[in-house]
């Protein structure tokens, strides 16, 4: 897939956009119409969080988990946001939230991307704009450039943030069409890797400079992770490590 630079009203950046080549047969419409409400949030929290040695979900900023905040930022851009979790992860997970709003891995496919094809699976219609439980940094007006920028450029199947050739795939609105991509991939065994960052090659993207913005995407690990984080600030973001 090649990529072009364009600007476009209200973004005042250079913006990768997708083209499509010439057997596809279809061009990238760009529209300032209001677009099919179908957009859900997803929190990613299935994650074995090996190396941070509890429930990444679970730890606590401010009285809350780091799952709540998370859907506490997607909620906070109207959207009706889902958990995905592993199985063992439900009974604790719905001491937090309303069972209905808890999505438990349905593919036998790893990490994030199996949580992405089993939300697709159970919400086949929805466009999800997802965020991984761990992203605890990330802020609003982040999001909402992809919200933007998704209302201006139609018929592309992801659109995210990318930097130095990087993409950042778990920070991104995946449309319910990219999302059937990926399953008939899955279900015709194509899926060769698990890697998301692999999985998406072949998807019609919509890149997002981050233009500074690199710390805002950062996932925590491990202790580790959070304790130099805390160490390097004045204000510490996470109040008390495992409160």
């Amino acid at each position: 897939m090649r990529t072009f630079c364009g600007r476009y009203p209200g973004l005042g950046r250079p913006l990768l956009l997708p083209t499509r080549t010439p057997h596809q047969q279809d061009t990238l419409i760009i529209t300032m119409k209001k677009r099919r409400d179908n957009l859900v949030g997803l929190v990613l929290c299935g994650g074995q969080s090996r190396r941070m040695g509890t429930d990444k979900g679970q730890l606590r900023k401010d009285g809350l988990a780091w799952a709540e905040h998370l859907q506490h930022r997607l909620a906070s851009l109207g959207l009706d946001t889902y958990l995905s979790i592993n199985p063992l992860q439900q009974p604790s997970y719905q001491q937090l939230f309303p069972p209905e709003s808890l999505i438990t891995d349905q593919v036998d496919v790893p990490g994030p991307l199996g949580g992405l094809l089993s939300a697709h699976r159970h919400l086949p219609d929805a466009d999800l704009f997802v965020l991984p439980c761990d992203m605890i940094d990330m802020d609003l007006p982040l999001l909402e450039r992809l919200l933007d920028i998704r209302r201006q450029i139609v018929q592309a199947d992801l659109y995210l943030y990318a930097t130095n050739g990087q993409v950042e795939p778990l920070c991104a609105i995946y449309t319910a069409s990219g999302l059937a991509k990926l399953y008939r991939a899955y279900q015709n065994q194509h899926l060769h890797n698990f890697s998301v960052k692999r999985a998406i090659q072949g998807l019609c993207t919509v890149k997002l400079p981050l233009h500074g913005h690199e710390k805002k995407f950062r996932n925590y690990n491990t202790p580790e992770h959070i304790r130099k984080w805390q160490k390097n600030t004045a204000d510490p973001v996470f109040g008390t490590f495992f409160e």
